[in-house]
């Protein structure tokens, strides 16, 4: 049977991500902090006559990525497919988002990226499988907005990062993919943080957010879809939604466009439409 590994597969994204391959007969590892969430993923695959297992992992922590990378081998063999799904979403303006802030965002969304797939390449390569890594990047990648320039960057980082390890990876017939969902129902920015908030203010943005997200035109069922398509055609960068194909086409045709467009929003601008917006939003959302 073959094994595959999915970060943040506890929830959101992940989550769908680990039932879909399960469905397709893979023995899915749900990698999560959140340990009960992994189990509770698990426990539903199972119950679906699927084979899952959770395991604790923080993603940006190098020396966890290892220790898992044992684990999976001794207890089913070598890996053949990593799917990198885990990541964080913090908003903040390029000079007032704190250098911890920047670090935080380029841990977990960026270096836990490259962990996973140097750890886990080198167990395909050993092995001789020919494997698949999936690397969750985003639209964000070519989207240089005012108010998420961390997540951007890391995310674009992403973005080259798999685009260098396909090159490399594929004389070992190990494929390389990077997916863009857009905008996605799930909880990112209800989780992330904004620069400069107290915890007052950060809860109140934080809901205002979540809510927001919560409309938004597809859900994570969407993006796995698009996963496991890619993993059987060995796609190389996906696109998922019409906003980050649109975001995909014009960087490449006109970046300046682009780059004006991203500089219209403003935390200004969401400060003073976000609390007018509100009983609209708690509506629908009820």
């Amino acid at each position: 049977m073959r094994t595959a590994i999915v970060t943040g597969g506890g929830a959101g994204i992940g989550r769908e991500i680990s039932r879909l391959l399960a469905e397709a007969g893979y023995r899915v590892v749900i990698a999560d902090i959140d340990e009960a969430a992994a189990q509770g993923a698990a426990d539903e695959i199972t119950a679906a006559g699927g084979r899952a297992h959770s395991y604790r992992l923080d993603v940006a922590d190098e020396a966890q990525w290892d220790k898992c990378a044992e684990w999976v081998r001794g207890e089913f063999g070598p890996a053949h497919v990593l799917v990198n799904n885990a990541g964080i979403m913090d908003t903040g303006g390029f000079v007032e988002t704190g250098a911890a802030q920047w670090q935080r965002t380029i841990d977990i969304d960026l270096m836990s990226v490259i962990y996973g797939s140097k750890v886990f390449a080198t167990q395909m390569i050993d092995a001789g499988i020919r494997g698949h890594i999936v690397n969750l990047s985003s639209g964000a990648a070519f989207f240089p907005a005012r108010y998420i320039p961390a997540y951007a960057a890391a995310k674009a980082a992403v973005l080259m990062a798999s685009q260098a390890l396909r090159v490399e990876l594929r004389a070992k017939g190990i494929g390389v993919t990077a997916i863009c969902p857009g905008a996605i129902r799930t909880d990112l920015l209800a989780h992330g943080e904004r620069a400069g908030l107290d915890a007052e203010e950060q809860a109140t943005w934080q809901a205002q957010l979540g809510q927001v997200q919560s409309m938004a035109f597809a859900g994570p069922d969407k993006v796995a879809r698009v996963v496991e398509r890619a993993i059987r055609r060995n796609s190389a960068v996906v696109p998922v939604n019409p906003e980050a194909w649109l975001g995909y086409v014009l960087f490449r045709l006109s970046p300046g466009l682009v780059r004006a467009v991203g500089s219209v929003g403003s935390f200004d601008l969401a400060d003073r439409l976000l609390p007018r917006i509100q009983p609209l939003l708690n509506r629908i959302t009820k």
